[in-house]
């Protein structure tokens, strides 16, 4: 009896030992089904790039500015002081006279450009710049006996001190600016367009005077 009953726990316990490992078998196998579908997954998401990836990218990539851009709320890559930079370098005037600087869309060249203007000595250079790449587009050049006076984008008033003034007479996006010596006074011009009506709102920098034609 006795060796009878050692051999029925010994069979029991063979059986048990056969369905633990057949549980554990099982449970295995459906963790690695679980754990390989997010690996295929992730794996199809990273062979295919989602549209609002692509979408980021293109916004990244494309930093011209639109031909009806807002200059009040857009910038060209090229900021004013570099145009100016690469200016003085190309008509190799760095002690010459800035007395003009502008940014507007040319329709005939397609693209937003800066024009430098520069007296050195009785030549007065025009020095054209792509304000999205900085290259320069042309270099012209002509005499003159004009007496001209520096201009100076700090001071005495910055562009955003100029431009919280002169938003306050002109109404639309600004399609174009300029900074220059006229007419015995520095002046800065903003251009407004507002939906086909535009406005030219003149800011003196010394005298604070602001002006609408």
């Amino acid at each position: 009896m006795k060796t009878n009953r050692m051999s029925q726990v010994a069979v029991a316990g063979v059986l048990g030992i056969g369905l633990a490992l057949a549980g554990c078998s099982g449970t295995s196998d459906d963790e690695a089904q679980e754990s390989q579908a997010p690996a295929e997954t992730q794996a199809a998401d990273a062979s295919e790039p989602s549209d609002e990836g692509s979408t980021d990218e293109a916004k990244t990539s494309d930093s011209k500015l639109s031909e009806d851009a807002d200059l009040s709320k857009e910038s060209p890559s090229t900021s004013a002081k570099e145009a100016v930079k690469t200016a003085q370098d190309k008509a190799k005037a760095k002690d010459g006279v800035l007395h003009a600087i502008e940014l507007d869309y040319d329709s005939d060249d397609g693209k937003w450009e800066y024009d430098v203007k520069i007296m050195d000595g009785k030549t007065d250079h025009k020095v054209v710049i792509d304000a999205d790449t900085g290259k320069v587009v042309r270099d012209e050049s002509e005499d003159s006996d004009d007496k001209e006076k520096a201009i100076d984008l700090e001071s005495p008033m910055t562009y955003d001190e100029a431009f919280d003034l002169a938003k306050k007479e002109g109404e639309g996006r600004v399609s174009g600016w300029k900074l220059e010596y006229d007419d015995g006074q520095r002046e800065y011009q903003f251009d407004f367009d507002d939906k086909g009506t535009e406005t030219e709102v003149t800011v003196n920098v010394e005298s604070k005077k602001v002006t609408v034609d």
